[in-house]
């Protein structure tokens, strides 16, 4: 569960527009990205445990206690930061979680020098009772000769980590999916192909006829401006939803668009060395990118129609 967690959340992380806005704060992207890593490093880690605990070797068993408590507390932060780098501070770690800490931090944190109550207290693991699922910790406190004994059943520690990690990632997906759909739902009847006329392609022709006869030229320049306007208008419409510049194939087409444009607006002023199939060429290089934008707009339309 915590796995498929994950990816959901990187999914969700990587998809442009949320991706876009996360890298404007590099320190948070990078925090995210890391805490990501290591809730699915440490889940691989808590999946192979089980394959170890063969050994009887106490040396061995130290290693896997120490390991997998520190283990379980790598995850535990990792999961919080995952949430914090998102800016969902509502999101908290579920308390359930506190009693593992605690017993990491006894057994296998800082063991020797703790103070619980007032009172100093030091930690051990009985080595008589150490086995590579669980183990006996003995508590001493500065106030008290009587010590406290601890049983620690580790199988039992995963159970609680596995249930409440993927509690606190279920949060983080239920959040952004929130997210997700109120800005669909903010956006979805503005359509971006809306941003394209009907008129569109009478303005194109109109540029076409007017690359043959210079008395053309102005009525040339004056559609040039309308289809120039009809990008600025698809642009204003992506800034809107803050997606301007978020999509590699917009990107591309509108640096594809920006030269052939310039030279049709000199020519038409008269200040190109162009002849006509040069523009005429230019002019039809115009329509097909502007055929590009508007398939990229349907397609980006449907996806906000959909469901998260």
């Amino acid at each position: 569960m915590v796995r498929k967690l994950e990816l959901e959340i990187r999914d969700y992380i990587n998809a442009s527009r949320r991706q876009f806005q996360i890298m404007g704060n590099k320190a948070n992207w990078n925090k995210l990205c890391s805490a990501l890593d290591l809730v699915g490093d440490t889940e691989l880690a808590i999946e192979e445990y089980p394959n170890l605990c063969s050994t009887r070797s106490d040396g061995a068993s130290y290693l896997l206690v120490y390991g997998i408590l520190q283990t379980l507390l790598l995850q535990q932060d990792a999961a919080k930061h995952i949430a914090d780098a998102l800016g969902l501070k509502n999101i908290k770690r579920p308390m359930q979680l506190d009693e593992i800490r605690i017993i990491r931090n006894s057994a296998a944190g800082h063991p020797t020098s703790q103070k619980e109550n007032g009172a100093h207290k030091s930690c051990f693991i009985s080595r008589f009772s150490l086995s590579a699922v669980s183990f006996k910790m003995v508590t001493s406190f500065s106030n008290s000769s009587e010590p406290k004994f601890t049983t620690v059943s580790i199988p039992s520690l995963l159970e609680i980590q596995g249930k409440y990690i993927a509690e606190l990632l279920e949060q983080v997906v239920d959040e952004i999916k929130k997210q997700e759909m109120e800005h669909r739902l903010m956006h979805k009847d503005n359509k971006l192909e809306d941003s394209f006329p009907q008129t569109l392609s009478y303005h194109l022709g109109k540029i076409y006829e007017a690359t043959y006869t210079r008395q053309s030229f102005a009525l040339g320049k004056v559609n040039l401006t309308t289809v120039s306007q009809v990008l600025e208008s698809f642009k204003n419409a992506l800034e809107s939803r803050s997606e301007w510049g978020i999509y590699d194939s917009v990107n591309f087409h509108y640096e594809q668009l920006e030269y052939p444009l310039q030279q049709l607006d000199l020519y038409f002023d008269g200040e190109s060395t162009f002849n006509e199939k040069d523009a005429y060429i230019f002019a039809s290089f115009v329509e097909k990118q502007f055929d590009e934008l508007i398939e990229i707009a349907k397609d980006i339309d449907k996806e906000y129609e959909s469901e998260c």
